[in-house]
C-alpha cells in the first residue's frame, strides 16, 4: 500500500445562519399563514367552487322553469331552448368543478411542500430539537402532519363554497316563499352550531391518533434499524409484540377520532333530515292551498334535497378541520422544540479543542486539550463517559458549554461548520444514495472527487476493488447491502473527506479486523497530520490508534485522569493494561 499523500486544499465555506424566521406559535397562527401566503390560489379557486355549487342549486331550479315554461303548456322551441340552456348550466358546473379544485389542490400540495421543508430544517438545524425526540415521531410530523395540516385548503373549497351556496339557495327560497326560506334560516344554522360544537373535541382527539401513529413509526423505525441484530438474537416475536401493541394504540387512537367524527356528521345529517321535512311539508300545504305553481313545486323540492349535499360537506369539513388543527399543532410543537437561536454564529480559525469541566454521568468532571499537530487518544472505562464526551462536541446536551474550540464555546459556534469540526460518532448511518455520495455528502455532483488519500487511509480502496461500480456502487437504506466493517469504513472515509480543522473519531474501526485497523491507524495520523492547522482526537481503546497517537488520556472508572504515551501508561497502570489489552 502506498503512502497516502495530503488531499488537495478545499474553499473554505461560509457558515449560515440557523434557517428560521418568525415560525407560528400557536396552530391557528399556523394555519392562517398557510391561508394568506397560499391566497393567490384558494381564492379564485373559490370563486370557481362556489360557482359550481350555484350551478348545482340551479338545476333544480332550471327544471321547475322547464315544466312551467314547456312542459305544462306543451311549447317545442321552450323545450329546445330549454335543453340548450341546460348543456350551457352543465358546462360551467363541470368546469367550475374541474378549475376550482385544481387550484385548491395545487394550494394544498405546495403548503404541504413547504409545511415538509420547514419542519424537517428544525432537527437538521437546531442543535437541541432532537433532545429527547424520537425519531418515528419527528419522521410522523413531518410528513403525515404536513400533509394533514395542509388539508385546510380543501376545507376552504368544499367548506367555503358549501356555506356560500346555502345562502344563495336560502335567498331563493325566501323570495320564492318566504315560509319555506324562514325555515331554512332558521333550520340550517342551527343544524350548523350542533355540528360545531364537538370540533374542539375532535381536535384533541386527532392530536392523540397523530401522536399514536408517530409512537407506532417510532417503534417501526426502531425494529427495521436493528433488523440483523433481532434475527440474530432471535428478538422477531419480542419485536412484533412491541410494534402490534403500539400500532393497536394507533388503531384505538383512530377508531376514537373516527366515531366523534362519525357523530358529527349523524348529528348533521339528522338536523338537515328534520329541515327537510318541515320544507316538504310546508311546500306541500301551499300548493294545496293553490298558493303555490307546480314548477316552483318541484324547484323547492329539488333545492331542499339539494340542501343535504353541502351541508353534508360542511359536516365533513368541520371534522376534518378539526384534524388539521390537530395536526398544526404537532408540527407548532416541533418548530418550538428548540429556540431558533440555540445555535450561535462563531466560525473557530484554527484547530484548538479544550474540555473545561465536562459533566460525566458518574459525577466526575473531565479536563481535556489537543492542540494543533497532535493526535490524542481518549480511553475512557465507562462507555457512558465516552458517548458524552463525543455528544458535547458534537454541541449535543448541556455538555456543550464544557466545549471550546479554539477559544468559542460549542454551544455557540454557527451550525454549518463541517470545515472546522467534525465530531463523528460510533453509530454508522449511511444513506440511500452511492458510496461517492455517502462520503461527500453531496447529490448534486456525482463526478465530485475523493482524495485518493482519504480512500487509502479510510480502507475504503480496498472494499471499491470488490464493488463493480466502484464509488458510484448504491448502497441502500441504511447500508444494508453493506457489512458492519464495510459501514465503519464509509464513515470514516466521510469524516476525514471533510477534512476539519479539529476532528473527533469515535472508535472508528470497532468492526474492523485487526491487520487493516493498524493500516487504517497508521494512515490516518500521517495524513491529519501531513499538513499544519489540525487537531485531532480519537475516543478509543483501540491499540493501533493509541499506539499512533501522540498522548494517551486515560479516564479510569474511578480515581485521576492519567496520561501519557500508550507504552507509558501499559507500564504504569494495570487498570489501562485491563481496558486496553485485547
Amino acid at each position: 500500500m502506498s503512502a497516502p499523500t495530503s488531499p488537495p486544499a478545499r474553499p473554505r465555506r461560509r457558515a449560515e445562519d440557523t434557517p428560521g424566521g418568525d415560525a407560528p406559535t400557536t396552530a391557528n397562527g399556523l394555519l392562517l399563514r398557510a391561508v394568506g401566503r397560499r391566497r393567490h390560489l384558494w381564492a379564485p379557486g373559490l370563486v370557481l367552487m362556489t360557482l359550481w355549487q350555484l350551478c348545482e342549486a340551479l338545476v333544480p331550479i332550471a327544471i321547475g322553469v322547464i315544466v312551467d315554461a314547456a312542459i305544462i303548456p306543451l311549447d317545442r322551441w321552450a323545450m329546445l331552448w330549454s335543453v340548450v340552456g341546460l348543456i350551457g348550466l352543465f358546462t360551467v358546473l363541470s368546469l367550475g368543478y374541474r378549475f376550482g379544485a385544481r387550484m385548491s389542490n395545487r394550494a394544498l400540495q405546495e403548503e404541504a411542500h413547504d409545511l415538509r421543508v420547514e419542519v424537517t430544517r428544525v432537527p437538521l438545524s437546531r442543535r437541541r430539537a432532537m433532545d429527547g425526540a424520537s425519531s418515528g415521531d419527528v419522521l410522523s410530523v413531518c410528513s403525515a402532519d404536513a400533509d394533514v395540516a395542509a388539508l385546510v385548503f380543501r376545507q376552504i373549497a368544499l367548506g367555503g363554497s358549501a356555506v356560500i351556496g346555502i345562502v344563495g339557495i336560502s335567498v331563493y327560497l325566501l323570495w320564492t316563499d318566504w315560509v319555506v326560506g324562514l325555515i331554512v334560516l332558521i333550520g340550517v344554522p342551527l343544524s350548523l352550531v350542533l355540528v360545531a360544537l364537538p370540533s374542539r373535541a375532535i381536535s384533541r382527539h386527532s392530536t392523540a391518533q397523530q401522536a399514536a401513529i408517530g409512537m407506532a413509526s417510532s417503534r417501526a423505525t426502531d425494529i427495521m434499524a436493528g433488523l440483523r441484530v433481532l434475527k440474530a438474537g432471535g428478538g422477531e416475536r419480542w419485536a412484533a409484540d412491541q410494534y402490534r401493541t403500539a400500532s393497536e394504540d394507533a388503531a384505538a387512537a383512530g377508531i376514537v377520532t373516527a366515531e366523534r367524527s362519525g357523530r358529527v356528521q349523524g348529528i348533521g345529517s339528522l338536523g338537515m333530515a328534520v329541515v327537510l321535512a318541515l320544507v316538504l311539508l310546508a311546500a306541500g300545504y301551499r300548493v294545496i292551498q293553490g298558493q303555490m305553481e307546480i314548477g316552483t313545486l318541484v324547484s323547492v323540492v329539488g333545492v331542499a334535497v339539494f340542501f343535504e349535499e353541502p351541508v353534508r360537506m360542511i359536516t365533513q369539513m368541520v371534522a376534518v378541520f378539526a384534524r388539521s388543527h390537530g395536526a398544526a399543532q404537532r408540527l407548532v410543537d416541533l418548530l418550538q422544540s428548540a429556540p431558533v437561536d440555540d445555535s450561535g454564529s462563531e466560525v473557530p480559525a484554527g484547530a484548538e479543542l479544550r474540555v473545561e469541566g465536562l459533566a460525566l454521568p458518574d459525577g466526575r468532571t473531565l479536563d481535556l486539550e489537543v492542540v494543533e499537530g497532535e493526535v490524542v487518544a481518549l480511553v475512557a472505562d465507562q462507555p457512558a463517559a465516552a458517548d458524552a464526551v463525543t455528544l458535547a462536541v458534537a454541541g449535543h446536551g448541556d455538555g456543550a458549554d464544557a466545549v471550546l474550540v479554539v477559544g468559542h464555546r460549542r454551544s455557540q459556534l454557527a451550525p454549518a461548520i463541517a470545515e472546522h469540526l467534525v465530531a463523528a460518532p460510533h453509530r454508522v448511518d449511511l444513506f440511500v444514495g452511492t458510496v461517492r455520495s455517502n462520503i461527500t455528502m453531496s447529490h448534486d455532483d456525482d463526478e465530485e472527487p475523493i482524495p485518493e488519500a482519504v480512500l487509502q487511509a479510510s480502507a475504503v480502496a480496498e472494499i471499491l476493488e470488490n464493488l463493480p461500480d466502484g464509488l458510484d456502487h448504491p448502497v441502500q437504506e441504511g447500508g444494508r447491502n453493506l457489512s458492519g466493517g464495510q459501514r465503519q469504513r464509509i464513515a470514516l472515509a466521510r469524516a476525514l473527506h471533510a477534512d476539519p480543522d479539529v476532528l473527533v473519531l469515535h472508535e472508528p474501526t470497532s468492526a474492523v479486523d485487526a491487520v487493516t485497523e493498524w493500516g487504517i491507524a497508521q494512515a490516518v495520523r500521517r495524513l491529519r497530520t501531513s499538513r499544519p492547522g489540525q487537531a485531532t482526537l480519537v475516543v478509543t481503546s483501540s491499540p493501533p490508534f493509541l499506539a499512533t497517537a501522540d498522548r494517551v488520556v486515560h479516564l479510569p472508572r474511578s480515581g485521576d485522569v492519567r496520561t501519557g504515551t500508550h507504552l507509558e501508561l501499559r507500564e504504569a497502570s494495570a487498570t489501562y493494561r485491563a481496558a486496553v489489552d485485547r
